[in-house]
C-alpha cells in the first residue's frame, strides 16, 4: 500500500494526531495585535496643592506690583491735570481764553489784566457765565479734568444754571482740588488787627505770574474741608512763624492720596508732591491785591 503525504495549505495550521494529519484553518479575526495602551497618570492631590501654592505664591508677588504701577499711573494722571490748571491761569490772566475773563472783565475791563479767582474756576469747571450750551444739563467731570483728581473715590457732579459753585457743583464732599485760598481772600490789617478781606475786594492781576513758585492749585480732602469751612473750593494753610486768620488751620484739609503726600500745582505750572506742603519753602506768602 502506498502513502501520500498531504502538504498544509497555507494560512492553516496542522496539527498530527496518529496515523492521520488532521489540518485546521485559523480564523482571521484571531490574528490580532495584542499591543495594550499604556495608562495615563492622574494628578495626586499632593500635587494639585504644591501647584496651587506656587500659583497663589505668585499672585501674592504680582499683586502689590500691580498696585504700586496703578497708583503711579494715578499720581501721573493727577499731576497731568494740575498742569493743566496752571496752563488755564496764564492764558486766563493775560486775557486769551475763549470766553475772557468772564465778569471780571465787566468789573475791572477786559484791558486791565485783574480778575476775580472766582471767575478763574468758574472757568475751570465750565460754569456760571462759563457753562456751555451744548453740554449736558447734569454731568459728572471726568478723570482728565483740570479740577479732578483721578486717585479720588468718588466724582462730581457739575449742574446747570447755577451761579454759585456751591449749588453748581455737588455733592461738595467730591471735591478733589482747591485752589489757594490766599488768591481768593488776602489778609489785610484794619485797626492793627489781621482780617480776611472780603472777597470782593480781593483780586488777581497778570502781575501773578511773575510768581512761579506760588502754589495755585492743591489736593483737597472734600469731606474734611466741608466740616472744617463749609467751601471745599479753597484751602490755604498757616505760615509758620505767622499769626493772621489762617494760622488755626481752619482752611487746610489737604488730601494725601499719593502714598501719603499731596500734589501742589504751581503758578509756574510745575507740580511737587510733599508729605506737609505747608512746611515746604514754597511761595505760600504770596496773596491776592486788594482795593
Amino acid at each position: 500500500m502506498r502513502v501520500v503525504l498531504q502538504q498544509p495549505r497555507p494560512h492553516s495550521i496542522g496539527r498530527h494526531t496518529g496515523a492521520d494529519s488532521v489540518f485546521l484553518r485559523a480564523p482571521r479575526s484571531a490574528i490580532r495585535c495584542s499591543s495594550k495602551a499604556p495608562a495615563t497618570r492622574a494628578f495626586t492631590l499632593i500635587e494639585m496643592l504644591a501647584v496651587m501654592t506656587i500659583i497663589a505664591l505668585l499672585i501674592a508677588l504680582l499683586v502689590p506690583s500691580l498696585r504700586a504701577a496703578r497708583s503711579q499711573m494715578m499720581t501721573l494722571s493727577c499731576s497731568s491735570n494740575l498742569r493743566s490748571a496752571s496752563f488755564h491761569l496764564q492764558l486766563f490772566a493775560q486775557g486769551e481764553t475763549e470766553r475772557g475773563r468772564g465778569d471780571s472783565d465787566k468789573e475791572f475791563g477786559a484791558d486791565s489784566g485783574r480778575f476775580y479767582v472766582d471767575d478763574f474756576q468758574q472757568s475751570l469747571y465750565g460754569v456760571a457765565e462759563f457753562w456751555d450750551p451744548a453740554g449736558k444739563s447734569v454731568s459728572p467731570l471726568p478723570e482728565n479734568h483740570p479740577m479732578a483728581c483721578p486717585a479720588a473715590t468718588a466724582a462730581l457732579t457739575r449742574l446747570d444754571r447755577q451761579l454759585d459753585l456751591g449749588d453748581a457743583l455737588q455733592p461738595l464732599e467730591n471735591v478733589s482740588v482747591a485752589l489757594n485760598m490766599r488768591f481768593y481772600r488776602a489778609v489785610i490789617t484794619v485797626n492793627g488787627n489781621q482780617k480776611l478781606s472780603m472777597v470782593s475786594n480781593s483780586f488777581l492781576s497778570s502781575r501773578a505770574l511773575e510768581h512761579p513758585f506760588a502754589p495755585l492749585v492743591i489736593e483737597v480732602d472734600g469731606a474734611a474741608a466741608k466740616r472744617a469751612s463749609g467751601y471745599p473750593f479753597y484751602v490755604a494753610p498757616p505760615i509758620p512763624g505767622r499769626d493772621d486768620p489762617y494760622s488755626d488751620g481752619k482752611y487746610w484739609s489737604p488730601s494725601r492720596r499719593h502714598a501719603g503726600k499731596t500734589l501742589v500745582g504751581f503758578v509756574g505750572g510745575h507740580v511737587l508732591k510733599s508729605e506737609a506742603p505747608q512746611r515746604e519753602s514754597w511761595d505760600w506768602s504770596y496773596q491776592a491785591e486788594t482795593r
